[in-house]
């Protein structure tokens, strides 16, 4: 599932509860991941702070899937942002140490 904000943008109210939570659970999945390949790249300071949003996304899934749509509009984008830059931040450090 590629995320785009732009798709996403103003849409994330329309989809149904358990569609909601699908894409929630992605989210959490792909930010594991994430921490993973950071912990893999030496970005160990990056770690727990992921591993606390991923944390509250789960403590969050009821409200984030049937609360108010704006409320979970927010968090979802600002969510989808997070792994965009933390990707990013993957691929310059190999290009880094490509060029290095």
């Amino acid at each position: 599932m590629e995320l785009s904000t732009e798709e996403l943008e103003g849409r994330f109210s329309e989809l149904t509860v358990s569609t909601r939570r699908a894409l929630v659970d992605h989210l959490r999945a792909t930010i594991a991941d994430l921490a993973y390949d950071l912990a893999v790249d030496g970005l160990s300071d990056l770690i727990p702070p992921m591993l606390v949003i991923n944390d509250a996304l789960g403590s969050l899934m009821d409200e984030i899937s049937e609360a108010d749509t704006s409320y979970s509009d927010e968090i979802i984008l600002a969510t989808v942002r997070l792994i965009r830059t933390s990707r990013a931040l993957l691929t310059e450090g190999v290009t880094m140490q490509t060029i290095h």
